[in-house]
């Protein structure tokens, strides 16, 4: 039963970039352009006394929108991965230091997956894979 899965491997990163894509295309979506945005995240920010608030809410929307779309698509995957992760450890380090542990549970989670695409990369069902196979 699990040879299929073996054999079939490659899907699992597919799936990875998609469920990572699709959480951060909706945060950054809504940091950028959702009811109140930026102006509530530069808030926010500002509020939390992190130095320049306005760079990084459009910073950080901007890198989980087209990051996301990025990984999604499966192209510059692993660039796309690395922004990520760096805005997941700000997050974590810096935004949300002292919020309780459930409260940084989703950023802690989305650091980890973020992780698996920098190292999986983009795949066979991706983008990055068809410009290979057409630029050969």
């Amino acid at each position: 039963m699990f040879r299929f899965f073996q054999k079939y491997n490659h899907v699992s990163v597919f799936f990875l970039r998609l469920g990572v894509a699709i959480v951060f295309v909706y945060h950054g979506y809504h940091k950028l352009f959702g009811s109140g945005a930026p102006q509530k995240m530069i808030n926010y920010l500002a509020g939390i006394g992190m130095p320049l608030p306005t760079a990084g809410a459009y910073l950080a929307g901007g890198i989980e929108f087209f990051g996301g779309i990025m990984i999604g698509l499966g192209l510059l995957t692993r660039q796309a991965s690395l922004l990520v992760i760096l805005v997941m450890l700000v997050a974590i380090f810096f935004v949300q230091r002292n919020d309780p542990y459930r409260e940084v549970e989703h950023a802690v989670q989305m650091l980890v997956l973020s992780i698996g695409t920098l190292y999986s990369g983009s795949g066979s069902f991706s983008l990055e894979n068809l410009v290979k196979k057409h630029g050969d």
